[in-house]
């Protein structure tokens, strides 16, 4: 996601497991495209690339690839879901909106996260943005401590 929305929904086959391949490839292809499409006009170098501690997401060759391909790399301190903005808001709203709802069908929930996702305004994924730098910002003055509450 960025400041304007949601960039790429991507889901994870049950059968596949998250490594450091699997994420470098969902980045190389899946994100890349993303954001050629929906910013066109957008460089690549002019973008903040922030994603937490996974082991995928701070292997070596992940870190290259990021950087092969043009990203401004931020650095995530350890254990702070908090300076995540999927985990800090994204995803506890998402749980909200849906909480209550059954499904019968795995397609049935994808179909739910994405047509829920879509409804949230560019003025929500702004105000997140702006939640995320004053995290951020509060993190670096506390020499990278964690914080509950932000």
């Amino acid at each position: 996601m960025d400041s304007q929305g949601m960039l790429l929904q991507h889901t994870v086959l049950r059968s596949a497991t998250v490594n450091k391949e699997y994420y470098q490839k969902v980045v190389r292809r899946d994100l890349t495209n993303a954001i050629r499409k929906k910013r066109a006009g957008c460089d690549i170098e002019n973008l903040i690339f922030n994603q937490d501690n996974a082991p995928a997401h701070r292997a070596d060759e992940t870190l290259l690839i990021i950087d092969f391909l043009g990203y401004e790399r931020l650095r995530h301190p350890p254990y702070s879901p908090d300076l995540a903005p999927l985990d800090f808001c994204v995803f506890p709203r998402l749980k909200a909106d849906l909480r209550g709802r059954r499904f019968d069908t795995e397609d049935e929930i994808k179909n739910a996260v994405r047509s829920t996702i879509r409804s949230y305004t560019p003025e929500w994924y702004a105000d997140i943005y702006r939640k995320w730098v004053q995290r951020h910002r509060k993190c670096t003055e506390h020499n990278e401590d964690y914080f509950e509450k932000a």
